[in-house]
């Protein structure tokens, strides 16, 4: 029960505080943010993919929590997916626990992303269109929603290869 009220305290900040991502007029807690994200990435070749999502899916952390979708933490990775690769039983305890770790861990969540761009990449033989339309649609990857998310992380990697990140 507390965990559950922790997730919807931040649930409602993140709400409040929520805006629209402007990735010209970057605070310097976000540019910091996005040079975590790319070192971790690095040696998986996966900087610019996990910058993207980050930006693309909270905002670089400001909307971390998404009850409706059951998405958790900067990436916004899926709990059913999560507890499926912690290999861990699906009960509220563990959907609690692990999104609690998505939110608060970033070494958690930046893993767990990887994890899941690694297993599309290895799916769609690097077909980053494929790869990116998967993390946000699983195997309905050629949905016109995935698409457009694929475009939309597309696009903001060219935005990043702009800036000094």
């Amino acid at each position: 029960m507390r965990l559950r009220a922790i997730l919807l305290i931040l649930l409602f900040i993140s709400n409040v505080f929520a805006s629209d991502f402007d990735i010209k007029n970057l605070t310097q807690d976000e540019i910091e943010t996005l040079k975590e994200i790319k070192k971790q990435g690095q040696a998986h070749g996966l900087s610019y993919s996990l910058m993207a999502i980050a930006i693309k899916e909270s905002g670089l952390g400001k909307v971390m929590v998404n009850l409706d979708s059951k998405d958790f933490g900067l990436y916004q990775a899926n709990i059913k997916t999560v507890i499926s690769r912690q290999n861990a039983k699906d009960t509220a305890w563990n959907r609690n626990m692990l999104a609690t770790k998505l939110i608060s861990d970033f070494k958690f969540a930046t893993k767990n992303a990887i994890d899941e761009l690694t297993y599309w990449q290895k799916i769609h033989k690097n077909d980053w269109t494929k790869v990116w339309s998967s993390y946000n649609g699983g195997w309905k990857y050629n949905s016109r929603e995935a698409r457009e998310y694929s475009q939309e992380i597309a696009a903001i990697i060219r935005e990043l290869k702009k800036i000094d990140v």
